[in-house]
């Protein structure tokens, strides 16, 4: 078995479970009583054996309910702190795209200037046809 860092709590309760069971039939079974008594032991080993490790189950299956709210709660965190990074990012993303149409809209401006200040006419055009939708 290879332990690296993750115990199997089932794993551990059996192995408790047998090895205390196993050295207590042993050492009951070699000591010198009467058959009657060596059984009223053996019963009364297994009851404290059967109840030691009800107790360790229950305290183990605790920890791991604590271990498991522990990482749902740092879970919670850290997709909170992903949504408010996220938030941070469509936002500057959507100043840099404004920031580019207005950027656009100016350039557009002046070579649309530009364009008129250099065709001979254009300009007078503009202004006469402003006239006259101004008159209308």
């Amino acid at each position: 078995m290879s332990n690296d860092g993750r115990n199997n709590g089932l794993t551990m309760i059996f192995a408790f479970f047998t090895g205390f069971l196993t050295g207590a039939v042993l050492s009951l079974l070699y000591a010198p009583a009467p058959g009657k008594e060596t059984r009223e032991k053996i019963r009364d080993t297994s009851i404290q054996a059967k109840d030691k490790t009800l107790e360790f189950a229950q305290q183990a299956s605790e920890s791991a309910k604590e271990n498991v709210q522990q990482i749902v709660e740092q879970g919670k965190e850290s997709v909170q702190g992903l949504v408010e990074v996220s938030k941070e990012r469509v936002k500057d993303a959507k100043n840099q795209v404004k920031t580019a149409v207005e950027t656009g809209k100016k350039v557009s401006s002046d070579v649309r200037s530009k364009i008129t200040e250099t065709i001979p006419g254009l300009a007078e055009n503009k202004k006469s046809d402003k006239k006259e939708s101004e008159e209308a």
